[in-house]
């Protein structure tokens, strides 16, 4: 009775970290799924949502580890998923200097239409940071593909920054092309920091 309680939960267990991490295997980036409970599980991760665990990354790409968050079904919403890419820093960035820049996508007809342009919209420390990923084809390829990013650096027990991406990844997949932009992404963020 005991085993297929187990087989049904497994059964039933939302799968996304899974799938992420094969994703990323597949492309031959070098990582490993965390033990669940890590300190890394905090990340964005409030009281109405709940993390799927840690994808930690080993290799030199300045992308350490991804947040997979959950939001379940509610009565009049569908689930949501968010995948918060961490880049951790030792410099601090105090919250009167926080970073926050998001992707808007403009579309050719609202909600269903095709993507026609990204628009960058920073907060008043993240102009320089937006005008660098406005001016990068790889940057905006990735909000074309993948939806809207939103880039922040982290406070309180996070020290660095986070890009967020929203999206089913059964949808979705990252190929190595998005990959890459994410880092390009995390290594602007290390090097300017306002």
């Amino acid at each position: 009775m005991d085993f297929n309680f187990k087989k049904l939960k497994e059964l039933f267990r939302d799968k996304s970290r899974d799938n992420l991490f094969q994703n990323l295997l597949s492309i031959g980036i070098d990582c490993e799924l965390s033990p669940r409970g890590v300190n890394e599980e905090k990340l964005f991760n409030p009281w109405h949502r709940r993390s799927l665990g840690i994808i930690k990354v080993n290799s030199e790409h300045p992308i350490k580890y991804i947040n997979i968050i959950k939001q379940d079904r509610g009565k009049n919403n569908p689930p949501r998923w968010w995948y918060f890419f961490a880049i951790p820093d030792e410099n601090v960035i105090p919250k009167d200097k926080s970073i926050e820049i998001k992707s808007i996508r403009n579309k050719s007809v609202p909600v269903f239409g095709k993507v026609e342009s990204v628009k960058w919209e920073p907060n008043d420390n993240s102009k320089n940071l937006a005008k660098i990923f406005s001016e990068d084809k790889d940057i905006n390829s990735l909000s074309f593909k993948l939806g809207n990013v939103k880039v922040q650096s982290l406070h309180d027990n996070f020290s660095g920054f986070s890009i967020e991406l929203e999206f089913k990844i059964k949808e979705k997949k990252l190929d190595l092309d998005s990959w890459q932009s994410l880092n390009i992404i995390a290594r602007h963020c290390l090097e300017i920091k306002s």
